[in-house]
């Protein structure tokens, strides 16, 4: 009897989707990402999960749902699984934030997995293993500074101050070019197209990538911004190890297309990490690579109270 798992990581950038045949790797999907305030979150979430486990024969032993944005009651919660387990054979649904699935990914005690994409998460492990504290993930309303978004808005914000004189800071002038050109705007109109861009926060987001490009040509503007974004990184860490009560192999992950290699905010950040004395973890394995590693689990373990598990009526 084949034992099938599906599992889903991702936020507003998109939702990537995989599929384990009894521990094998056997499929994977692209979903478009998930827009705060723009239609039925429930709805949205539960027809993906319910579009990809109808594509195998047979039950879906679990599926496991692991993203940015989450409902904010528990009817939601349920509501999602009522109509997973309606329009589909999955058997077992797991909820729970990116973060969880990050951490799973990468460390497993001692150390803080910081994933930075559309929004930032980051979820701390203490040194037996125990799950001791979450950080970020606030939301691109009253959070998620560094964060692609963050970084994205940070630019567009200089660019506009830039048009009307506010800001004559050097790198200023040439953010509000390049804004100009990406958005196909003049500068008076730019805001008013912002505004109404379809999925204006993913919009927002994409700037980031624009962003980085000009701190790495030298913008002194561009570079506050990335220097901020730092800061911010760095901070999370020094607090993650300083609840976790981290010794001196407390270790840092940094996850996601903004903390990148090669970008010029993961290098800020790691310089800093370095400095303040913390490890930096590596790993191959992606937050996709942790949602796989909970379906695949005979239970949550010390991620229980951070998953909202459902199952189908028998």
């Amino acid at each position: 009897m084949h034992k099938i798992v599906i599992y889903f990581d991702g936020g507003g950038g998109g939702i990537r989707a995989g599929a384990s045949i009894n521990g094998l790797e056997e499929a994977h999907k692209d979903f478009a990402g998930i827009t705060p305030g723009e239609g039925s979150l429930v709805d949205y979430l539960a027809n993906v999960v319910s579009t990809f486990a109808n594509e195998f024969e047979g039950d879906i032993w679990r599926a496991v749902l692991a993203v940015a944005t989450l409902p904010a009651d528990a009817e939601s919660y349920q509501g999602i699984a009522n109509l997973v387990f309606r329009n589909s054979k999955v058997k077992e649904l797991w909820i729970c934030s990116d973060s969880v699935s990050s951490c799973a990914a990468t460390i497993a005690a001692d150390g803080v997995v910081i994933t930075a994409g559309t929004g930032i998460t980051a979820l701390a492990v203490g040194k037996s293993g125990t799950i001791l504290h979450s950080l970020s993930g606030d939301g691109h309303l009253i959070g998620d500074v560094a964060s692609a978004y963050w970084i994205g808005r940070m630019g567009l914000n200089s660019a506009v101050r830039s048009s009307d004189g506010r800001d004559q800071t050097p790198g200023a002038a040439q953010l509000l070019e390049v804004a100009c050109q990406h958005f196909k705007a003049d500068p008076y109109h730019l805001p008013h197209i912002v505004h109404q861009s379809t999925r204006a926060v993913h919009a927002i987001a994409q700037f980031a990538q624009l962003v980085n490009n000009l701190a790495s040509t030298g913008n002194a503007k561009a570079l506050e911004i990335i220097d901020m974004a730092g800061d911010e990184i760095t901070l999370i860490a020094n607090t993650a190890k300083r609840v976790c009560e981290g010794g001196k192999d407390f270790q840092v992950a940094l996850l996601g297309g903004v903390l990148a290699e090669d970008t010029m905010i993961y290098k800020n950040a790691v310089s800093k990490i370095q400095s303040g004395g913390m490890q930096l973890h590596k790993s191959n394995n992606t937050p996709l690579d942790g949602a796989k590693i909970l379906a695949n689990n005979d239970d949550a373990g010390v991620y229980a109270p951070l998953i909202k598990v459902y199952k189908a009526a028998k």
